[in-house]
């Protein structure tokens, strides 16, 4: 077992340690002892060495003159009884807010602080302003009444003796142009717009509405369907019926192992049975899987617009360019929002339906915007709409769809509206009128092209090419385009069946601009197709009569001032 050594103090090795030479340090390297020694002077030489009373000193030249105050800073001292004072606080002078409020900034050196604090001056400048217009105002109401009560009470007498023509005159001054130059004054002093004193159509001038017994089933032909299906072997049955006043549809609950492929053969065998020409089958009904057999009724009960109103979200008078065109068969209004529904597309053959459907659209629009926000322009041959022409909302005369500048003013202001939201970094309508002034907004402008098929077949290349600039950017610009395309046999462009996001189609064997239109009735049937859905809805059209739009063009050009 080895006995470990004992660690003792080495004073030789110390010695010969301290005796070696050390490292010489920058300030030790001048030495006149190493002159001889000293190495050539290399190509880049660090630079010198500077001391700390140097560094003092250059920090002592550089620093900020003023010490800016921090979160730790403490501005004022919190004052404290003493015995000389005592409780009783120093008297010291009342100093304004704005002085305690200039008094923080007073040690900053920045342009921006500097700013803010001229900006908050000239706020104040104006609120002190606006204060002594409002006093001046005060006084000459107070010296106005006081002086209207001296004279009431000094010609007592003469009021009794003419008290219609005391009134008359009493009337006139309150009412008159006193009143109007206190308006004026108080517009300058507010600086806010008063507006015209602009009414919206009534609902009761929209005449009468739809009939109420339109939801009564035919019985005996609810009964004729279940021998039917009894006939044909085919287990199912009616189980419920709703209606829209123009077509019938009966809820028919099939066996679950009816397959779906037979559904062509069952509507060709009660067509037979029935002995109905027209009749439709919807399979499956939304939210079921049931069946719908849709049939036209023999007595249809029209659907007025005035119902139409009513019943939906148009009662509420809201500035959302909402319009209602028909009801579907499951007895729903039909409405649709103009900035999504984009650009429309009537399509079919039918003079008088496709018409209500445009009427619909312009007085649904009518009713519930005054002429600051909509615009109404005609593109026809015939004077059908130009009763449109007469109110406040025309944006134009009416021009002819087969002219090659048709639509050239429209895309001038296409062209204008893009170059003004440009410039205020804006990319629809309802931003720019919500960052402009009331007098600069924009009103939405919907364009009516009566007949599409003649401005296309007229070979007018520039007229389509305006179209097709209108249809691809007037969508978020506020321009809306309603185009009604009557001959069938002319077929539309896909460019231009893309860009038309909504349409109405009716009964069209060929099925040229939507699906299933060959199973529609000829009249007021049509199928609706809308940008937010793809599954397009059966609907009828509902009626405008004359008498309705003129009393309501007559309103609307008599009755706002």
């Amino acid at each position: 077992m080895t006995r470990r050594k004992r660690r003792e103090f080495n004073k030789e090795r110390h010695d010969r340690e301290e005796s070696k030479e050390a490292f010489k340090f920058p300030l030790d390297i001048g030495s006149p002892d190493d002159a001889d020694n000293e190495p050539e002077t290399p190509l880049y030489s660090p630079p010198a060495y500077v001391r700390r009373p140097q560094q003092e000193t250059k920090y002592s030249t550089s620093r900020p003159s003023v010490k800016r105050p921090t979160r730790m800073t403490i501005s004022k001292a919190r004052q404290v009884p003493s015995s000389v004072y005592g409780l009783k606080k120093p008297e010291r002078p009342e100093r304004d807010e704005r002085e305690i409020y200039l008094e923080k900034f007073k040690n900053y050196n920045s342009v921006i602080v500097d700013k803010i604090v001229q900006e908050r001056t000239e706020r104040e400048k104006r609120k002190d302003k606006q204060k002594i217009k409002e006093q001046q105002r005060r006084t000459e109401l107070a010296a106005l009444k006081k002086k209207r009560d001296s004279e009431r009470a000094g010609s007592a007498k003469s009021r009794q003796k003419a008290p219609a023509r005391e009134k008359q005159h009493d009337t006139l001054s309150v009412l008159g142009s006193k009143q109007n130059k206190l308006r004026e004054k108080q517009q300058a002093a507010n600086g806010k717009r008063i507006g015209p004193n602009a009414t919206q159509p009534g609902i009761s001038m929209l005449g009468s509405a739809q009939a109420a017994d339109y939801k009564e089933p035919d019985k005996a032909l609810a009964e004729k369907i279940d021998e039917a299906f009894v006939k044909l072997n085919v287990e199912g049955r009616v189980i419920s019926y709703t209606s829209n006043g123009i077509i019938g549809r009966y809820e028919v609950k099939l066996n679950r192992a009816f397959r779906v492929s037979n559904i062509p053969r069952l509507n060709a065998a009660l067509k037979e049975e029935l002995s109905l020409n027209e009749l439709r089958i919807m399979s499956p009904l939304i939210g079921t899987s049931n069946i719908g057999l849709e049939v036209p009724l023999e007595n249809p009960r029209p659907i007025t617009f005035r119902t139409l109103f009513e019943a939906s979200s148009l009662k509420l008078r809201k500035s959302d360019y909402k319009f209602a065109v028909g009801k579907t068969v499951d007895d729903k209004i039909f409405s649709y929002e103009l900035s999504k529904a984009g650009h429309i597309l009537i399509y079919g053959n039918q003079p008088n339906y496709d018409t209500n459907v445009i009427d619909n659209i312009l007085l649904s629009l009518l009713m519930n915007h005054n002429s600051n926000d909509l615009k109404i322009a005609i593109a026809a041959e015939d004077d059908k709409y130009d009763d449109y022409l007469d109110v406040p909302h025309s944006y134009s005369s009416r021009v002819s769809p087969t002219d090659k500048e048709a639509l050239k003013m429209f895309l001038h202001e296409l062209n204008e509206r893009s170059v003004a939201f440009r410039r205020a970094h804006v990319r629809n309508i309802q931003s720019y009128n919500s960052r402009v002034k009331f007098e600069s907004r924009k009103a939405t402008l919907v364009i009516i092209i009566d007949d599409l098929a003649a401005l296309l077949q007229n070979k007018n290349p520039d007229a389509v090419r305006a179209l097709i600039q209108i249809l691809k950017q007037g969508k978020p610009l506020g321009i809306h385009v309603i185009a009604n395309h009557m001959d069938t046999k002319t077929d539309i462009r896909y460019e231009l069946l893309q860009l038309l996001q909504t349409k109405i189609a009716f009964y069209d064997p060929d099925n040229n601009a939507v699906s299933g239109t060959d199973e529609l009735t000829q009249g007021n049937d049509a199928l609706a197709v809308i940008p937010t859905s793809n599954k397009p809805n059966r609907i009828s059209i509902g009626t405008v009569n004359k008498t309705v739009k003129q009393s309501v063009f007559d309103h609307i050009k008599y009755n706002n001032r």
